[in-house]
């Protein structure tokens, strides 16, 4: 892997964590904001938290999923023309 190929994968780490981190501050303070106003009620701490979860896992996942569909690209649109550069 190249110099560029490493900041990129050191980019993609940082994204994700700074992403996770935040997204789990937000919800968080949502669970909190959501139990203070309110009774307390079970299904609905569940159901934020469980949608805060499917989240950020796909959170997670999205740039793995964009990283696939680039390098798929190559193969259904190559990045040379037909024939060959001479």
């Amino acid at each position: 892997m190249g110099s560029f190929g490493v900041i990129l994968y050191s980019v993609l780490i940082w994204f994700r964590w700074v992403g996770t981190i935040g997204l789990t501050i937000v919800i968080m303070f949502y669970v909190v904001s959501v139990t203070a106003t309110s009774k307390v009620s079970l299904v609905k701490i569940v159901g934020v938290v469980g949608s805060g979860l499917v989240g950020v896992a796909l959170f997670w996942m999205l740039p793995t999923a964009v990283n696939y569909v680039r390098s798929d690209t190559n193969v259904i649109l190559p990045d040379h023309p037909i024939g060959s550069y001479r």
